[in-house]
């Protein structure tokens, strides 16, 4: 039965909204609950237009980065907030927790705070102590504000519990099971064999030792979908290698699936930079899974469970670039373990997917 929309949710973020598809995602789930919504982001240089039917308002910060940036755009958040009429308030990460978190005190507006990451101990801030502690305080004022609390996987649910007696729902950024997957073959389409990264550009990921790793590894070529900080670093690290390694930018997330689909291997590789890396569920794990493209990711806890539970892939227990074309050489040369790994993520497809992991929200919400 169709739900009558009445009410207004108000999506609040530091993403790029034309790639960032869990936020079309959530927005689709609060409709199905019987909101109306609406996103609230930053005005970014060189942001990718948003092709979307929600209204988005942008809020200008000036800067783009650093402590003048959070600073200002969560006072315009909560300014935002405090002058706009809306039943239930969505802050996505830490980042935007403050500004919503004021709003809340002079609101009767619900709070939910859908947290990505553990956003205190990504590798941007872990080792910047005095602005770790700055959030950390953020985090202990503002979290014990809100009213449902989301995030990705247990062990971070576990930190909010255990700090702050919050229960959190764990809802993991599953594709839709509506998706159309273009359906490939893993063995022998192209004359390449293709290895994918897709994701954030930015410190942590291993990225500079996956391109170094290329310099070991023949017959393959390395494709990077994303940007950020150090996609310029990457880019001249990568030049000597040619046409080994590809960068493509910024892709928008309805475009990303046709990478992961003419992929061969995708990569969730990690560096040890504090608990945020440590107990990550990437969300190309999902893509992967759904696309039928095998892994090669890190033994970090979430990572390794995920690929071992579904039997899509192996993971390795250090970065180094010799490590990694030894794990992905070893890999090329089993064809037979790549088409079972490929097989067995098609098969796991229908127990992962946006629907089951959003009804525990929607359940919530229809209910309140």
């Amino acid at each position: 039965m169709k739900v009558s929309i009445k009410r207004k949710a108000t999506i609040l973020t530091t993403s790029e909204l034309a790639t960032d598809h869990r936020l079309h995602k959530l927005s689709k789930s609060l409709e199905q609950a019987g909101y109306q919504c609406e996103f609230v982001c930053r005005i970014k240089s060189n942001h990718l237009p948003f092709k979307g039917t929600n209204k988005v308002h942008y809020l200008n910060t000036i800067w783009q980065s650093s402590a003048l940036f959070y600073l200002i755009y969560n006072l315009r958040i909560f300014f935002f907030l405090l002058f706009h009429k809306t039943n239930l308030i969505i802050s996505i990460d830490l980042d935007t927790l403050v500004g919503c978190g004021l709003a809340k005190l002079f609101k009767q507006s619900k709070l939910i705070f859908d947290s990505h990451e553990y956003f205190p101990e990504s590798p941007e801030i872990n080792k910047k102590p005095w602005i770790k502690a700055i959030w950390k305080l953020a985090e202990k004022f503002f979290i014990p504000l809100v009213d449902i609390g989301i995030t990705v996987c247990q062990p971070i649910a576990d930190i909010y519990k255990n700090k702050y007696n919050k229960d959190f729902l764990i809802i993991r950024n599953a594709p839709s099971a509506k998706r159309e997957i273009k359906e490939t073959s893993i063995t022998s389409k192209q004359r390449l064999f293709t290895i994918l990264y897709q994701g954030a550009v930015n410190n942590g990921r291993a990225l500079r030792e996956l391109v170094q790793a290329m310099n070991f590894i023949e017959e393959a070529q390395l494709i990077i979908v994303g940007s950020g900080d150090i996609f310029e670093e990457l880019k001249k690290l990568s030049d000597p290698l040619g046409d080994k390694v590809l960068m493509t930018g910024k892709v928008p997330f309805d475009k990303v699936a046709s990478y992961t689909a003419n992929a061969d291997l995708g990569i969730a590789l990690l560096e040890d930079m504090g608990l945020n890396n440590y107990y990550a569920l990437p969300n190309r794990l999902f893509d992967s899974l759904h696309a039928g493209l095998p892994m090669l990711g890190i033994n970090f806890p979430e990572i390794e469970k995920f690929i071992n539970e579904y039997k899509f892939g192996t993971t390795i227990d250090n970065i180094e670039p010799q490590n990694i074309a030894k794990a992905i050489n070893k890999i090329i040369n089993n064809p037979s373990q790549l088409k079972e790994w490929h097989e067995n993520a098609l098969s796991a497809r229908k127990y992962v997917n946006w629907e089951d992991e959003s009804h525990k929200l929607i359940s919530i919400l229809k209910t309140n």
